[in-house]
Order: C-alpha cells, then structure tokens, then sequence
C-alpha cells in the first residue's frame, strides 16, 4: 500500500502530529509537536490540581496532618531535644580526674597495640638471572613499628618460580638476604606507616 507524501497532520486529541514517509515506503516517523503537547499537560495538571485543593477531601487531610506534627512534637520530639540540651549543659568529663587517666591508659594501650601491628611494607622488584627479564622476581617485607614481621621473595627463571618466606626482627632477617631482600627491609624501615 502506497502512503500519502510527507506531511501528512493527524490531530490525536488537542495535539498535533505530523506523519512522515519516505519515497513510498513507511517508515513509522511520528512528530508529535513538543509545545502544545507539554501545554496541554500542565494546564490539564493544574486545572486537577485546583480542584483538588478545593475539595474538603484535602482541606481535611491538610488538618488532620497539623494536627499529627503538633503532637508528635509534643510527645516525642520535644523530649529527646530536651534531653540533648541538658547533655550540652553538663561539665565536660575531661574535668575529673580519675576519667582523665582512665582516658590516658586507654590511649597508652592503643599506641602499644598500633606498634604491633603490621604498618610497613617494601617491596622491590629485580631480574635474578641475566637471561630472564620484566623483573618478575620480587621481595616483600611487611613489618610492624619495631621492625617485627616477615619477607616474601619470588625468584623467577624460565623453569619454574620459587617463593621463601623469612622472619623478620628488628628489621633484621633470621637468615641470609640477599641485596634485593635488604633493600626491600630498608624500603620499609624508611617508609612511612602504612
């Protein structure tokens, strides 16, 4: 079936639209006319709108929500203000004595337990073998604020990979290091916490 040339206006309630085609096929193109099409929206919105603050239905309602806020001030909100304000009028706990130093030791014991927890990390990367490149061979150190903790190195070749974990105290190994491995504990002790 052949349609008519573009444009063709069709009128879907107070809205225009206009129809388009191509040659002679359909191409199903619809253009509604944004402006009138928005008009009639809001104006029907605020026409419904009108009769709905009229109504005694709403007046009611509106009443009756006024009423809940007022005595659920009342009742609820007003008291747990209260209570808060009288919490601000009390003397600060940092006057009496005995809070302070209990304050102070609770202080003193978790910077002593932050100095055993793990906080430094280094990490150096490095070729082990001449003929092996991308230094796939690695060393980690990861050790608390005294120095305490442990070394992982991977050595890479061509045949296989090889991880050794180490024991680290006072920044110091349990076994041998190699330069790579002192490096990455002198990386740590350097570094700042983590």
């Amino acid at each position: 079936m052949l349609w008519p040339e573009p444009p063709l206006s069709l009128f879907v309630g107070t809205s225009r639209a206009v129809v388009t085609s191509v040659g002679e096929e359909w191409k199903g193109a619809i253009r509604i006319c944004a402006a009138s099409a928005v008009n009639d929206a809001i104006s029907s919105f605020l026409a419904s709108l009108g009769n709905a603050l009229t109504s005694p239905i709403f007046a009611v309602s509106f009443v009756a929500a006024i009423v809940i806020a007022f005595v659920y001030h009342q009742a609820v909100a007003r008291r747990a203000f209260a209570s808060a304000r009288s919490m601000g009028d009390r003397k600060s706990v940092a006057t009496n004595p005995a809070d302070v130093a209990a304050l102070r030791a609770r202080v003193d014991a978790l910077e002593a337990n932050a100095a055993r927890s793990l906080q430094r990390v280094g990490f150096v990367r490095f070729n082990a073998f001449p003929d092996v490149g991308s230094e796939l061979s690695y060393a980690l150190v990861v050790v608390d604020g005294r120095g305490n903790g442990f070394l992982v190195s991977s050595i890479y070749s061509r045949e296989e990979v090889r991880t050794y974990a180490k024991a680290i105290r006072s920044f110091s190994g349990d076994k041998d290091l190699s330069d790579e491995e002192r490096r990455a504990i002198d990386l740590a002790k350097a570094g700042q916490p983590v």
